[in-house]
């Protein structure tokens, strides 16, 4: 059955209104294109106003100028360090990016996560998705599903620990959760000090409920004597560091997200941490390492593999996020070995060989449980039926997978920036192009 259009989408009764308008807006043809003629259709009808729609017209107009300007600004931030790493020189950067902004809306980020300066890639640009439309897209795609729903269940990382463990999919384990102050059980049930104290004798690791990237995640050792040891070898006692807990929840952000800012509730998951499998110590030899597993479906069909991606933390970082510095390695999804990582520095995607930390060869590193990790993300995603994509992470332990977290938004930059394959050139973005007719009654 079709779903309704979400509030601020009006369709003609024919639908052939829409589709015309929806055809001009891609300015172009192909999967991408219509993605993005879907996302200017959005922008559009939620320019309610004749006021609000003669400013985007407007600033359409003056997009060439605004482009130049953002263009000179972004070679000023990075162009020494891209012209050092990729021998192009800062004037091409600049005509690069004006021409990637006005020809396909793609900004600075896009051309330095997808290396849209190598011309084998830039012949591409257009098959490449871009964060911010992506985001845009599925933020109004997901509003149209109830705050119960199972795709909005997987933004909250207590409620998803809850479902799988309903379905019966390994997942971390809560401890507790904080939030203004206040201690709740791992069933949300508000609890005294007291009843949680002492806390487990093992390591434990806190992040936020409903964050994302690794922000305000902390890793807390325990010392084998009642005492956890955070980042800065510090010792804190049960109480101490409950104490600690509350102080972190407190000083939370209440909005996050470059592109969209998203509400948060300052909630804080103490879990019990989770440590990678033995024969993963030469390529993450430091923090929980997670493999971002991505599959899609199409309307009413079965979950997909699209592509995997192995993410390794180095020095001291609490976790493995892509931007914190860490790797990111393609992985061959029939065998499970890693292809060559990429680590970003000064702005710019650079080539990695081996592990900073152990000066491990990473290209051709097996994953453990790699069959085992593929089924249970497919097995996962039929239990999401109304989710288009998801973008799972998944530590690889000593006794098997687990899931760590499902992501409904995931960022596409993880999927093209390690092998540089565009989106485009896969069936992921038909599928959301199928979602999103059913979506607008077409």
């Amino acid at each position: 059955m079709t779903s309704p259009p979400p509030e601020g989408v009006r369709t003609s009764a024919n639908g052939l209104g829409l589709r015309l308008w929806h055809r001009l807006l891609s300015a172009g043809v192909g999967d991408v294109a219509e993605f993005r003629g879907w996302d200017r259709v959005i922008t559009w009808r939620q320019h309610a106003t004749a006021r609000d729609r003669m400013t985007a017209v407007r600033r359409a107009i003056k997009l060439p100028a605004r482009a130049a300007r953002e263009a000179l600004a972004d070679v000023r931030k990075f162009g020494d360090a891209l012209e050092e790493e990729s021998g192009v020189s800062k004037p091409r950067q600049a005509a690069q990016l004006w021409w990637l902004k006005v020809r396909y809306g793609l900004d600075a980020s896009s051309y330095l996560d997808y290396r849209l300066y190598r011309p084998e890639r830039r012949r591409r640009a257009g098959d490449y998705l871009q964060e911010r439309d992506w985001f845009r897209v599925m933020r109004f795609y997901l509003a149209a599903y109830g705050p119960e729903s199972d795709p909005r269940m997987l933004t909250d990382k207590r409620r998803f620990e809850r479902w799988c463990g309903e379905r019966g999919f390994p997942a971390v384990r809560t401890v507790l959760e904080v939030q203004e102050g206040r201690l709740h059980d791992a069933s949300g049930a508000e609890v005294a000090r007291e009843t949680v104290l002492p806390l487990p004798p093992r390591d434990l690791f806190s992040k936020p409920a409903d964050s994302t990237g690794g922000h305000a995640t902390r890793r807390w050792t325990y010392d084998g004597s009642g005492g956890y040891v955070g980042a800065d070898g510090r010792t804190f006692r049960g109480g101490e560091l409950l104490d600690e807990l509350v102080a972190i929840s407190n000083s939370l952000p209440r909005t996050i997200g470059r592109m969209t800012k998203r509400t948060l509730t300052g909630r804080l998951l103490l879990q019990e941490q989770l440590h990678n499998h033995p024969n993963l110590a030469p390529v993450s030899p430091g923090a929980l390492s997670t493999t971002r597993l991505v599959t899609y479906r199409f309307p009413r069909g079965e979950a997909r593999l699209l592509f995997a991606a192995f993410k390794m933390a180095v020095g001291d970082s609490p976790a493995d996020n892509f931007h914190f510095g860490g790797l990111v390695a393609p992985v061959d999804l029939a065998t499970g070995r890693l292809g060559k990582p990429i680590q970003r520095r000064r702005k710019v995607i650079v080539n990695v060989e081996r592990h900073p930390d152990t000066e491990a060869l990473i290209e051709g590193h097996q994953l453990p449980h790699w069959e085992e990790a593929k089924r249970l993300v497919l097995q996962a995603h039929n239990e999401v039926k109304d989710a288009p994509s998801i973008g799972w992470d998944v530590a690889l332990c000593e006794e098997g997978p687990v899931l760590v977290e499902g992501n409904t938004s995931s960022n596409p930059d993880i999927a093209q920036a390690p092998s540089g394959v565009p989106l485009g050139a896969t069936p992921f973005v038909r599928s959301l192009n199928a979602h999103l007719r059913e979506r607008f009654g077409l």
